[in-house]
């Protein structure tokens, strides 16, 4: 199986290039917001589009979601595609993506910016920032077989024939465009960091939490005194773990990684018995 990469940021009109790539490059199918994408038929998963909130959007895109990842990963074991086009805002994701749904990593990345002429992204972009439109590269019928009771408003666009084909595209406003834009602050993460370290029992004391925004994602490094009693390097990699998870639960932002430095390990307090 041969993977492809879209790649570029939300709402520059990835969704709605990806059908021209596929029939352009003989791709099967494409993997997009949580969607498995053939023929223009929607043949497993649920769109990230369906979601009431974007944290949650977020999750299903990245196939978080057991269930919803099984059912996709059982589809396309039926389907056996020699090609496929995966979407994502960034190469990090499609990754991400890939590796959940047990695909081999992309041979092929595009990146938008180099497909679409710069004019086409800004109207993208003023029609997702302005109207909350957003694009699903399946006919309206798709829709809604699969979609319609979740969707808010849906609209079909650009039909090439009088039966449509797998170009044909609707474009949609989800639940969660009317509600405005969730942004988790560094201080919030901070204090959430903070709060999932001192509610384990290894953590005695946090001396330090730094957040560093990378080209690959969010990092923290943390230091902090650990209980005596576990091991320290098993303890850092459960820490490590945990804020992972946690993180990315409560709020939808994925940690690329987590630098636990042991400041010290404190011993009780020996009392000498008395006579």
């Amino acid at each position: 199986m041969k993977v492809y990469a879209l790649v570029g940021p939300t709402g520059t009109g990835k969704s709605y290039r990806a059908p021209h790539l596929a029939k352009e490059h003989g791709i099967d199918c494409i993997i997009d917001d949580g969607l498995l994408i053939a023929s223009g038929r929607i043949l497993a998963g649920r769109s990230a589009k369906a979601e009431l909130s974007k944290i949650r959007a977020a999750k299903v895109a990245v196939f978080y979601f057991p269930n919803h990842r099984e059912e996709v990963k059982k589809a396309l074991q039926e389907l056996a595609p020699e090609k496929i086009l995966v979407l994502g805002i960034s190469l990090p994701m499609v990754e991400k993506i890939c590796e959940r749904l047990e695909l081999p990593k992309p041979e092929v990345v595009w990146d938008i910016f180099h497909l679409a002429p710069l004019d086409e992204i800004q109207m993208a972009l003023v029609a997702r920032e302005s109207q909350g439109k957003h694009t699903i590269p399946v006919p309206l019928v798709e829709v809604k077989r699969n979609l319609w009771s979740a969707i808010t408003d849906a609209l079909p666009v650009g039909v090439w024939r009088w039966f449509y084909t797998s170009r044909e595209k609707t474009v949609v406003r989800p639940p969660f465009s009317y509600l405005g834009k969730l942004i988790v602050s560094e201080a919030a993460l901070r204090t959430l960091v903070f709060l999932c370290l001192v509610h384990t029992p290894w953590v005695q004391k946090v001396t330090a939490i730094n957040l560093h925004r990378t080209e690959r994602g969010l990092e923290v490094e943390l230091s902090c005194v650990l209980q005596n009693g576990s091991s320290v390097a098993e303890v850092c990699r459960f820490l490590q773990q945990y804020l992972r998870e946690r993180v990315e639960y409560l709020t939808g932002v994925e940690l690329q990684a987590v630098h636990v430095d042991v400041e010290g390990v404190l011993f009780p307090s020996w009392q000498p018995s008395r006579s």
